[in-house]
């Protein structure tokens, strides 16, 4: 990859802004995100076409009804647009993960402290949080209701993108008390090869002996939820989990 590509979705000027912000994480080399989904449009529209219809079904004239529509089309995109603010940026020493909506901040999650081998990619991914109960974090994905495919991972409890907060919990200090390990999930509903694919790249380029980790967490696994399951659905969480207790 050349010094300059950034793969996946579109570089936001949000994203490039914070990520400005923490230069010991390197360039920005992916940026994954969670728009929503050809469904989640579809009924967004239909759901503006019965209101539309009803109004005028009911006491509204034609000409009332329809000048509801951009009342209506500006609340749903305000919707769509913080339910789908979710990313995973992919940087050469780190990650920031989670919400870029307006007023909202992700959290950052160095490689050093990001146990490697626990990748994974699953779906559901929202039935982790029963699964592997009661250490995860549901730092991502949480609120898109059309993000079932996800990819998760073990690693520590970042703070949340601000240059005084991340000096102030030492961030980038010696590693902090195992008990600070979690799982994470960015939740989507396309098919989760590109962003291990960028994960496994920025590991291998560090000098990680990940090369050919897409192999072993792809193609998904589909999971049950029951913490019986986990040693046999998610070896990976599970194994980096129980190393880090």
């Amino acid at each position: 990859m050349s010094v300059s590509a950034v793969t996946g979705d579109r570089e936001s000027r949000k994203v490039r802004r914070i990520a400005a912000e923490f230069p010991e994480l390197g360039r920005i080399r992916h940026v994954e995100a969670n728009p929503p989904s050809p469904n989640a449009w579809a009924i967004t529209v239909g759901f503006i076409a019965f209101a539309t219809v009803g109004a005028i079904i009911g006491t509204a004239t034609v000409v009332e009804a329809l000048a509801t529509v951009p009342l209506w089309l500006a609340m749903m995109l305000l919707i769509l647009c913080f339910l789908g603010g979710e990313k995973v940026v992919v940087l050469e020493r780190g990650l920031l993960i989670g919400s870029f909506a307006p007023f909202l901040r992700p959290t950052v999650v160095p490689f050093d402290r990001f146990a490697v081998g626990s990748i994974t990619a699953v779906r559901p991914g929202w039935k982790l949080s029963s699964m592997l109960r009661p250490s995860t974090s549901l730092a991502t994905g949480r609120t898109a209701v059309w993000a079932f495919n996800a990819v998760a991972f073990v690693a520590v409890l970042g703070p949340i993108a601000r240059r005084k907060r991340v000096d102030e919990a030492g961030m980038f200090s010696p590693q902090p008390p195992h008990r600070d390990n979690v799982v994470w999930w960015f939740g989507t509903w396309r098919q989760p090869d590109r962003l291990v694919g960028a994960l496994e790249s920025a590991l291998v380029d560090l000098g990680h002996p990940v090369a050919g980790l897409s192999q072993h967490v792809l193609p998904m696994v589909r999971i049950s939820g029951k913490p019986a399951d986990a040693a046999a659905q998610v070896p990976r969480l599970a194994a980096a989990l129980q190393q880090s207790v």
